[in-house]
């Protein structure tokens, strides 16, 4: 049986919101809308989960990359912590911070490409 975790997702123009989601690839995938990409490791162990073709399938930019202020997300992304190697549930201080970190949708500026 798959275990359910909890998640902040975080779409273009809304704020995040906490989500339970199964801790499965077709299911993260299904939540960005393709490939996920999976690796901008945030403080207290947070992942950011995001479509990793987004930007070339034209999704709308979502909010500035945290780990490079000159890029953003495109599309809809998730937050999850990590075990090891498996993902895990956001404890309610990290889904209160990052609800915080991410509250303000990005809004791209002439010459932003998606």
């Amino acid at each position: 049986m798959t275990k359910e975790i909890d998640i902040l997702v975080v779409e273009p123009g809304k704020a995040p919101y906490p989500a339970k989601a199964e801790d499965t690839l077709e299911a993260f995938q299904k939540i960005v809308g393709g490939p996920i990409e999976a690796g901008c490791y945030l403080p207290q162990r947070v992942m950011l989960v995001c479509n990793s073709e987004g930007k070339h399938m034209g999704l709308m930019p979502n909010r500035e990359n945290p780990t490079d202020s000159g890029d953003f997300i495109a599309g809809t992304f998730l937050l999850c912590s990590f075990e090891g190697e498996h993902f895990a549930s956001l404890t309610a201080a990290q889904q209160k911070e990052f609800e915080a970190y991410f509250a303000l949708p990005h809004s791209p500026e002439k010459g932003d490409s998606v």
